[in-house]
């Protein structure tokens, strides 16, 4: 078959600041003496391999519908940044309230771009699928504020109904139609920079550890990070390119004679990244939540490729993620044209459940960023191996 990069490449990518466009609402007021802050995403979220030209694939219908369908809903890395993005943004506009009123910044967290922006932790939790025809509306409330750190409280929630401009931007009087219950929430953390009396690391960096395998390719070399990583899919569409996945370029390392010999916990993979276009270097909040989008895509699904579920996979979903960061805020900011790697494994896998571990090293070797991602993780009953076979024989 031939490769769909042409086709690929014509599709529109947004950069970070467009496909995390939020428009600020109006504060909604309650007893609490900071009131909730209210934003409202203005462009449709990503989903994954919906781009792909399923309608030049010959295969047999029940098989082409069920991938193509899969997944359902929007990727879950869209509303995980954007989320923990509202709560910077609004903890941006208190430390300038204070500033207006000529405080000290006692009692709230500031961020004085002279001294860095602060550092925080992302720990989500979904409870059903994003759509991608209408906005999530995000509440941030204050759950902690000192003058050294602070918490918010995010929780998202969709309209019941689409969008009056499914294709958006979507306009900030959808914030009110009717909405659903809460579709995820987080609490983020921020602290401000502070100094390392001790710098450890548990191993060698992912460029020493795999550097055998790294030395084979110049990063970009290496095909395309999967619109959608199942084999079933993977093998219909070879290389099939970015597509329109936003914000970031990522290519997959060929891990395949690394992982050969090993059990399924003892596996890794390797994602390559960095920004599609440059994100400003004084944002560090932008990049960090750049890295939580990078790191929640294809996750659990490149799980059931390793399980042998790739041509049968019934459900790969996340309940609840966790991102940590391990520095201070300015060194997860992205310079130059430097490349990232994400290093994912899955130490345990039981009852259905799946937890992935990510490490995010820097193109230096410096482990910025842990992530830990539990999801559920499950084969289809009724496909057999001959639709397998059949899709072998069609390309």
């Amino acid at each position: 078959m031939a490769s769909s990069n042409g086709s690929a490449a014509a599709i529109p990518r947004n950069d970070l600041y467009e496909a995390l466009k939020l428009s600020r609402l109006p504060d909604k007021h309650t007893r609490s003496r900071d009131g909730v802050k209210r934003f409202i995403s203005r462009t449709p979220a990503w989903k994954p391999g919906r781009e792909l030209p399923w309608a030049t694939v010959n295969t047999g219908a029940h098989l082409k519908g069920s991938l193509a369908d899969f997944p359902r809903a929007a990727f879950g890395g869209h509303v995980y940044a954007q989320a923990p993005l509202a709560a910077a943004r609004a903890v941006e506009e208190e430390e300038r309230e204070e500033e207006e009123a000529g405080g000290d910044g006692r009692g709230r967290l500031g961020i004085h771009l002279t001294q860095g922006h602060p550092s925080k932790s992302i720990q989500g939790v979904f409870t059903k699928p994003g759509a991608i025809d209408r906005p999530f509306v995000y509440d941030v409330t204050s759950v902690h504020s000192s003058r050294s750190f602070a918490t918010k409280l995010v929780q998202a929630r969709q309209p019941t109904e689409a969008s009056s401009s499914p294709l958006g931007p979507f306009p900030a009087s959808d914030a009110d139609r009717p909405l659903g219950g809460v579709c995820f929430a987080c609490l983020t953390t921020f602290k401000r920079p502070a100094p390392s009396p001790a710098e450890l690391q548990t191993e060698a960096s992912a460029q020493e550890r795999y550097a055998a395998v790294l030395s084979q390719r110049a990063p970009d070399a290496w095909d395309a990070s999967p619109q959608l990583d199942v084999e079933a899919v993977t093998m219909l569409f070879p290389n099939a390119g970015h597509g329109g996945f936003p914000m970031l370029d990522m290519h997959k390392v060929d891990m395949g004679a690394f992982n050969a010999d090993k059990r399924v916990p003892e596996r890794r993979e390797l994602i390559l990244y960095r920004p599609y276009k440059p994100i400003p270097e004084d944002d560090a909040n932008a990049h960090i939540v750049a890295h939580a989008f990078e790191a929640d895509r294809n996750g659990l699904i490149m799980l059931t490729n390793h399980l042998g579920w790739g041509f049968n996979l019934g459900s790969a979903a996340s309940l609840s993620y966790s991102l940590y960061v391990h520095v201070n805020a300015e060194e997860a900011v992205m310079k130059g044209d430097g490349w990232w790697i994400q290093e994912v494994c899955w130490p345990r896998v039981s009852a259905g459940r799946a937890m992935m571990e990510s490490r995010i090293w820097s193109p230096e070797g410096r482990h910025v960023a842990s992530g830990y991602q539990d999801g559920i993780a499950i084969p289809e009953g009724g496909k057999k191996e001959k639709e397998r076979k059949t899709t072998e024989e069609k390309l």
